[in-house]
């Protein structure tokens, strides 16, 4: 009985332990997830970069209550990058657990030629 009742809290052992692995963790990191969604709202630019050469912007956001993203300012030399960010980004729904509503957030951006 005793060696029944051992194979038992080793099976429930495992059985747990594997369906830990099992399950899947999409946001492990809130603040890589949003990166990424931004990413995503960028490409597809049609702004012209020497080759060889990339944009850098810096974006300072928050996050309303529509879990929208609003850009505050865009931090950048480049003419024109300033208004295609704001574009891009400003008003567009996100998923941002883990951000709070009416904080500052700041995004560095970059554009490859």
């Amino acid at each position: 009985m005793r060696k029944f009742s051992l194979v038992v809290v080793a099976a429930v052992m495992l059985l747990s332990f594997g369906n830990s692995f099992a399950t899947e963790r999409e946001n492990r990191n809130p603040a890589k997830s949003l990166s990424e969604q931004i990413g995503q709202l960028l490409e597809g630019n049609d702004i012209r970069v020497n080759q060889g050469e990339d944009l850098f912007a810096t974006v300072y956001f928050t996050i309303n209550s529509e879990m929208e993203l609003v850009v505050l300012s865009v931090a950048t030399e480049e003419e024109g990058l300033d208004a295609f960010v704001k574009n891009r980004l400003n008003y567009n729904k996100v998923s941002a657990e883990g951000y709070e509503e009416g904080k500052t957030y700041k995004v560095p951006v970059r554009l490859k030629s």
